[in-house]
């Protein structure tokens, strides 16, 4: 890379470093460029608060004013975003989520920079504004790449965006593996918002809870319905069977004995809990949205029902209790199936991308 640096240096722009998916694949691409002696910045634009391990030397920064609208906040953006790119000179560029990629990609409009975006989740279900679709056709031609998880949120875009484009599927890593010895014990993961419809699970419990009262439900993440979902729980009645045990450090540990895992959502880009699910061994349920559709070959290496369809959800779990076997054979195809997400070749993967000399400015795409 031609910079009169003497070390190369590579900027990271999010909301904030919360836990979430597009966070945690930056955290691992920092550390990975920060331990091969880059100079590393990641950008937050939301807030301060970091809920991942970094490597001491990369440089977390707060940018541009906080405090009102984010309407009212995006000329402070831009200009702290620019100021930070003119004065570090950057080789690579990487900003995850829609509307962060736009602000990125206005801030560096003139300043010749190789930026890279990428996309998160399903473009058509995760409520962005016509404002938004339009403006990421117009501004992700004039970035080098723009990686997706899936095939089908690269669908979503204009041919002139797939061409410049790559998928990428989200790297996975585990702790530990499926336990031979199982408890009676379902497993959720994810933010306790209406995205990943843990309502649904719930309600899909209380009828396998009715038949098999010797299980419980663990739900894994925080998030604005714990109190909403509370309530649910104590109207079915299942107190003492569903648990809303918040965000944990060590979830692998948590999950390795469970019976089944669910994914109950509503939409996804790609969820990094099934991936790691799967990788484990653990037998998997999920709701026929984007991502989970492309990963999971029904009745093969996992279940999948129809988004929002309860008694799909209960018969699913019934089914994977009675048939101990078939949970065996799907947890074990779940594992084969999922390999070539591990950390190490997706990272390689991102490598390529981030390293490779770009040519697209030269191409005439017609």
């Amino acid at each position: 890379m031609n910079n009169n640096h003497n070390k190369r240096r590579i900027v990271f722009l999010i909301g904030s470093m919360r836990r979430g998916g597009a966070e945690r694949v930056i955290s691992l691409l920092a550390n990975n460029y920060a331990e091969r002696g880059w100079e590393v910045d990641i950008l937050t634009l939301l807030d301060d608060n970091n809920e991942y391990e970094l490597n001491r030397s990369i440089n977390v920064k707060l940018i541009g004013k906080q405090g009102g609208s984010r309407i009212r906040k995006l000329p402070s953006w831009i200009n702290s975003i620019r100021k930070h790119i003119i004065e570090n000179k950057p080789d690579r560029i990487v900003s995850f989520i829609a509307r962060i990629n736009i602000i990125t990609i206005l801030s560096c409009i003139g300043l010749n920079q190789r930026i890279i975006v990428s996309e998160r989740n399903d473009p058509k279900k995760d409520g962005r504004s016509a404002l938004v679709r339009i403006a990421t056709y117009i501004l992700y031609p004039l970035a080098d790449c723009v990686i997706f998880q899936t095939t089908w949120a690269k669908s979503c875009f204009p041919k002139r965006i797939q061409r410049k484009s790559m998928i990428i599927s989200n790297p996975i890593n585990i702790t530990m593996e499926a336990a031979n010895m199982k408890e009676k014990k379902i497993v959720a993961v994810g933010r306790l918002v209406e995205q990943k419809n843990h309502s649904l699970l719930i309600s899909a419990f209380k009828k396998i809870y009715d038949e098999f009262p010797e299980y419980k439900l663990f739900i894994y993440g925080e998030g604005e319905l714990r109190e909403k979902l509370t309530n649910q729980i104590h109207e079915l009645e299942i107190m003492d069977a569903v648990l809303l045990l918040g965000n944990v450090s060590n979830i692998h540990k948590k999950m390795e004995d469970a019976e089944i895992f669910v994914l109950s959502s509503n939409y996804e880009g790609l969820s990094n809990a099934l991936l790691e699910a799967m990788l484990m061994g653990v037998p998997c349920v999920s709701t026929n949205c984007a991502g989970s559709n492309e990963v999971i070959k029904n009745n093969h290496n996992g279940l999948i029902i129809e988004i929002g369809n309860e008694e799909q959800l209960a018969m699913a779990i019934r089914e994977l209790i009675n048939n101990k076997e078939k949970a065996y054979n799907l947890g074990k195809n779940g594992k084969e199936s999922v390999q070539g997400m591990k950390i190490e070749n997706i990272i390689s993967m991102w490598e390529e991308i981030i390293e490779r000399n770009f040519v697209y400015h030269t191409i005439n795409h017609k």
